[in-house]
């Protein structure tokens, strides 16, 4: 199959067209030649052929202005004649009847001298079988015939025309659906760009498809290289930075100052230790957590909610007492306490309420605060990112907790949606993909 791999993606389209016409192509000039195979029933067959013979001689034999009165007199149940003037044309048989009209003529003779000719009727006409006649004067008689069997004859007729089709389409779809198959691995990799030690995608396909996946793998490569190099160097600084922190505590624990200078320095130092410590946890969701396993949504919602109640703030759970989902216990507590703290702090209220849907599970944290501009709604979502707000409130942190929960959610399958209140306030909602257990 190297030969395969040599053609590109339009020589492969090009190639299967080629395959789909070929078939058609075959298929139809079956059906042409097994059509020219339609007979009638003799008894049926000898009183068709009596009846255009004598509608033929009367017609010849009368005058031009009665002739399609005539016509029409000679129709009857089953067979419809009309008379038309010399000049008419002839209408085109998309499917000549040969030996059916042979068959006929055999019968009766004469009618070779009229010029009989039969063909399938259109898909919309009334009648199955048309044919047509030419008398002495080149005018024409056409008639519109309905057999007994000739239902049986076209059911068979429409079948073979439409069985190559529908044998074509499939082959078709499994064709390109084949050749496509390279393009789809490469999109499924793509929506997990950017993940820690992603694998590279295996090359194949048209040459234009392999030369995309090498850049795309080589792409990848790079973009490993730099998360594996940033990690090692973040985690690097927060863990030489301890140190000289442990020093400066040890150092102002042995100089006599002022208390509340002292508190002051105290409090910078820790909110150092916090920032640090903030940093190592957002590039340690890179590194390869435990395997998912059974855990009480409701009871971890419930249990943060009374931890807040503890401390004094207002918060409320609204759900079920018992929901299990399959997540990782540790990140999705850590989300959910993120969360919930960013709602105490700029809300100074909390909401948590579960809801069990369909196919999935939310968990929704409102608060009743300021909210977020709609414009900074996805900005917040990004690392490092704090609003001015934020700022003018000296609020501590590195804007690290809601890229934190994104992240975690990201390795769980789930998602979180931001939204402000039409009364006022934040809303934050995370979906699990997933019915409870």
């Amino acid at each position: 199959m190297k030969w395969l791999h040599a053609l590109g993606l339009p020589a492969r389209m090009l190639a299967i067209l080629a395959v789909v016409m070929l078939v058609d192509i075959g298929a139809n000039a079956v059906l042409f030649e097994r059509a020219n195979e339609f007979a009638l029933e003799a008894e049926e067959a000898d009183s068709l052929a009596d009846d255009l013979v004598v509608a033929a001689r009367l017609l010849n034999d009368t005058p031009s202005p009665r002739r399609e009165l005539v016509a029409r007199e000679l129709s009857r149940p089953g067979l419809r004649l009309v008379w038309k003037p010399q000049g008419g044309e002839r209408p085109l048989a998309a499917l000549d009847l040969g030996k059916m009209q042979q068959q006929l003529i055999t019968y009766q003779p004469q009618l070779n001298q009229y010029r009989l000719q039969l063909h399938l009727a259109p898909l919309h006409a009334r009648h199955e079988v048309d044919g047509s006649m030419m008398l002495a004067d080149a005018s024409l008689v056409t008639f519109h015939s309905e057999a007994r069997d000739i239902f049986v004859l076209r059911a068979s007729y429409l079948l073979r025309i439409i069985l190559p089709t529908l044998l074509l389409v499939p082959l078709a779809w499994f064709l390109v659906y084949a050749s496509l198959r390279p393009l789809r691995r490469l999109v499924r990799a793509s929506r997990h760009v950017g993940t820690p030690h992603a694998r590279p995608i295996e090359m194949d396909g048209p040459a234009e498809v392999r030369e995309l996946i090498g850049a795309f793998n080589a792409m990848q490569r790079r973009i490993d290289d730099l998360l594996d190099a940033n990690t090692q160097t973040m985690l690097a600084i927060g863990h030489d930075m301890r140190t000289p922190l442990a020093r400066m505590q040890l150092r102002l624990d042995g100089v006599p100052m002022d208390g509340e200078e002292r508190d002051a320095l105290d409090g910078d130092l820790s909110e150092m230790r916090d920032l640090l410590a903030s940093l190592q946890d957002f590039v340690a969701l890179d590194e390869p957590g435990p395997a998912k396993e059974p855990v009480d949504l409701a009871a971890m919602a419930q249990t943060l909610v009374d931890g807040a109640q503890d401390r004094g703030y207002p918060a409320e759970y609204e759900g079920p007492d018992r929901l299990i989902v399959k997540a990782r216990a540790v990140s999705l507590r850590r989300a959910m306490s993120n969360l919930i703290e960013n709602a105490l702090h700029y809300g100074g209220n909390v909401m948590v309420r579960v809801e069990i849907e369909k196919a999935s599970v939310t968990l929704a944290v409102e608060d009743d605060g300021p909210g977020i501009p709609e414009e900074h709604l996805g900005k917040v979502l990004q690392p490092f990112i704090r609003l001015d707000s934020a700022r003018a409130r000296n609020t501590a942190g590195m804007g690290l907790g809601l890229p934190i929960v994104v992240r975690v959610l990201r390795s769980e399958g789930a998602e979180l949606i931001l939204s402000n209140k039409p009364e006022g306030g934040l809303r934050a909602l995370i979906r699990l993909p997933q019915p409870p257990m």
